[in-house]
């Protein structure tokens, strides 16, 4: 990777920004919330569904940040800004940069937090797996997980973990403070450094544990469960319209759209690079990790007759029960969790990115004092997010267990949309639901309404007129339209429609990785 004269770095080659990209893409929600998605709301006919979105919307947006971020260049907010001024346009179009930025900066305060969780399942499997083998000998690497406990210890690892604030809030100090220390080491000793080593290591352990999992699960009934068309369930869904806006909201969501993630990361795109090449990849890239995460899942699930799930509950409740009573548990699960953490670990990593882009400075800036203003910037941004996330931690504290105030107070709570949530599920919504949605309107909006037809079609370079024409239709008309719909129908129409508040209405699942409760 090579910085150029005035600092501004780039990516090494196509891979590193695929590996980036994908990474960012990846995370907690392709483990845990689309492969239930799609078994429990018809299986192959909603993947087809999925896939018609994602390559209808969600590939068009994810070209446009891009071509965003290389066209304008410093930052998200400054490459907005420096675009609509390029074409006569107020710098105030650069408002839904900075809601993107403050979404992502939102986010990673409390997403550090759920994947403290997951390293303290790794830790916690680790040590129960040298426990067994002093137990045992060479035994115990055959046993299951969780040597010794009972059905209901198990079950209960998450609530014994959200009772102990301290492991809680140390958990997400290591993590945010890995996430700080790979940002804040630049484009090229950081965050490609990091993930050109944890995503091929992630996809590694990806395939062995899907084929692990095959061989000793119900393979049969997991491909039934993930990939048999119901188009008799995708009716009934479709409908009411829900299960479409959920399915253009898990293709965008996916992505890390909205969020000016893939802004920042155009930033650092190469001239020589084809973004809807490099675009497509990542898309393909994201369905696969998916779609695969279902096979190193499900079939273990069945083999054990468990209820399948989604969300924190497959993750921290029917997972461990499934790895206490195979073969190999203890090495399987290490193997996932550790898996998981690296997913976790990209996606924060990208981002704390995006704010620490804007703190950077211009793109005219020396080498040397982007550099410093690079250390200081995530130094301080990862301290802040630090403490937020302490809030955080500390509003799942069961109130039987401790009146944190966290776990009482409501900072939303005068707007009926978020009544009765705490500080994380508030956050959470805020950002799900109204941040992220509006940012990605926007972004189609400025991309096929504000900027040039030179300009967007220099950068996006296709191969053909038609294929330019096709994203040009796709990003103007079809986008705004279905985000939008998005937007509506997460913030106001579902909680409204079933006349209580958010909190404890039933809403379309569009979350980017993150559950809208504890579970």
């Amino acid at each position: 990777m090579a910085a150029t004269s005035t600092g501004q770095e780039t990516w090494s080659g196509k891979a590193a920004f695929v590996f980036a990209a994908v990474g960012s893409a990846v995370g907690l929600g392709n483990l845990w919330r689309f492969p239930y998605a799609a078994g429990e709301n018809g299986g192959g006919a909603f993947v087809l569904l999925y896939i018609l979105c994602i390559v209808a919307i969600g590939l068009p947006v994810l070209a446009a940040e891009l071509f965003l971020g290389r066209r304008g260049g410093g930052s998200a907010v400054a490459a907005i800004r420096r675009l609509a001024e390029a074409d006569g346009r107020s710098g105030a179009w650069s408002l839904f940069a900075w809601v993107g930025m403050v979404a992502s900066f939102l986010i990673v305060t409390f997403y550090s937090v759920i994947a403290g969780w997951v390293l303290y399942y790794a830790w916690t499997l680790i040590v129960d797996l040298f426990t067994s083998i002093a137990d045992q000998g060479l035994a115990g690497l055959t046993g299951g997980a969780f040597h010794g406990q009972e059905r209901a210890a198990i079950e209960g690892q998450l609530g014994q973990l959200l009772a102990s604030p301290g492991k809680m809030i140390l958990c997400h100090a290591i993590f945010i403070g890995l996430t700080t220390w790979i940002v804040s080491r630049g484009v090229k000793g950081g965050i490609e450094a990091a993930v050109t080593i944890l995503m091929p290591t992630f996809f590694v352990l990806l395939v062995i544990l899907s084929i692990f999992a095959m061989i000793q699960g119900q393979a049969v009934t997991a491909l039934g469960f993930l990939f048999a068309p119901d188009w008799s369930a995708l009716g009934e869904r479709l409908s009411d319209g829900s299960i479409l806006l959920s399915a253009i909201g898990q293709a965008f969501f996916s992505l890390s759209l909205g969020s000016a993630m893939m802004i920042t990361y155009g930033l650092y795109l190469g001239r020589d690079q084809s973004i809807p090449g490099s675009a497509s990849i990542v898309v393909a890239a994201d369905t696969g990790v998916a779609l695969i995460a279902g096979l190193a899942i499900f079939p273990i699930v069945f083999q054990f007759g468990l209820e399948p799930a989604g969300g924190p509950g497959l993750m921290f409740g029917t997972l461990p029960l499934a790895f206490s009573q195979m073969p190999f548990g203890s090495i399987f699960g290490i193997a996932f969790f550790l898996m998981a953490f690296f997913a976790a670990l990209t996606s924060s990593i990208s981002l704390l990115e995006v704010a620490t882009a804007f703190a950077d400075g211009d793109v005219d800036l020396d080498v040397e004092e982007k550099r410093r203003r690079r250390v200081v910037g995530a130094a301080v941004l990862g301290l802040v997010a630090f403490l937020v996330g302490c809030g955080h931690a500390l509003s799942v504290v069961p109130a039987e267990v401790a009146d944190t105030f966290f776990n009482d107070w409501h900072p939303l709570g005068f707007l009926p949309l978020f009544e009765g949530q705490t500080l994380l599920d508030a956050t959470d919504g805020l950002t799900t639901y109204v941040l992220l949605p509006f940012g990605g309107l926007m972004t189609a909006i400025f991309a096929g309404w504000v900027v040039s037809r030179t300009a967007s079609r220099e950068e996006l370079h296709f191969a053909s007129e038609a294929g330019y024409r096709r994203w040009r239709f796709l990003v103007r008309w079809v986008c705004p339209l279905f985000v939008g719909a998005v937007l509506v129908y997460g913030a106001v129409v579902s909680p409204w429609l079933s006349g209580r508040p958010a909190a404890e209405a039933e809403p379309v699942e569009t979350a980017p990785a993150l559950p809208p409760e504890q579970q």
